[in-house]
């Protein structure tokens, strides 16, 4: 068996969503502040975390974008962060365009794949890699591409209930304005469908063609929109 770790690392200095706080990681308390109350015979230290539940390697809860009654993140059963899953490569797509359903029958024909129920889908872009080589913004917030109202709903059809990506979202980053023709079309098929979306991932190419577990289990913070996830691929 083989663990192969698709977080980021969480850190100050990295790029935030707008009105999300800044992740802050600093010390609440020191070794040498509080060997001071033991006399020298112990010590220990502790940090103060400032960051949203939306923060680097995470997964939406079905509150986040269904309003009303959804379940939060610590409501959801943990069933619903541990399955089998695959993974494909969609990294010659072009960002700012659209993963449409043959682009996932073309690469489940490729690597003689099928989804089955209760499947996570991940998908390798090659966007991690990019965006933390190139210092610019734009590369992070908009070169990569989104999964379609189709696509999406191919797999709600086929019965995956977790769609896994590398970008901040699964969605064309063109299409997430108030003014787009359908704003967010992937999470609203995750609203009606009732599936969830794991974001900022890192997914290796190795992965690529492969069946494996995925888990990425969440906090269980109270009526929390989603949560940081420790994200990880068991190969056997």
């Amino acid at each position: 068996m083989e663990l192969i770790d698709l977080s980021q690392t969480v850190a100050a200095g990295g790029f935030e969503r707008p009105f999300h706080p800044k992740v802050a990681i600093e010390p609440m308390m020191t070794h040498e502040e509080s060997s001071k109350k033991f006399l020298g015979k112990f010590s220990f230290a502790a940090m103060k975390l400032t960051l949203s539940d939306h923060t680097g390697s995470h997964v939406d809860a079905l509150n986040h974008y269904v309003s009303g009654d959804a379940p939060s993140i610590d409501q959801l059963p943990l069933d619903r962060f541990y399955s089998s899953a695959i993974c494909v490569d969609f990294s010659d797509i072009a960002p700012k365009t659209y993963i449409e359903t043959e682009h996932i029958e073309r690469e489940l024909d490729k690597h003689g794949l099928s989804i089955e129920e209760g499947d996570a889908f991940l998908y390798y872009t090659g966007h991690f890699e990019k965006s933390f080589q190139d210092p610019n913004p734009d590369v992070w917030w908009k070169e990569f591409a989104g999964l379609s109202r189709p696509a999406t709903e191919y797999l709600a059809d086929r019965g995956v209930r977790n769609i896994g990506c590398e970008a901040f979202t699964i969605e064309n980053p063109t299409q997430m304005f108030p003014e787009s023709e359908e704003p967010y079309p992937s999470h609203q098929v995750c609203k009606e469908r009732g599936m969830l979306n794991t974001e900022n991932l890192v997914i290796p190419r190795r992965l690529v063609g492969k069946r494996f577990t995925f888990l990425c289990l969440p906090i269980k913070l109270k009526d929390a929109t989603g949560s940081p996830v420790r994200a990880v691929a068991v190969l056997d």
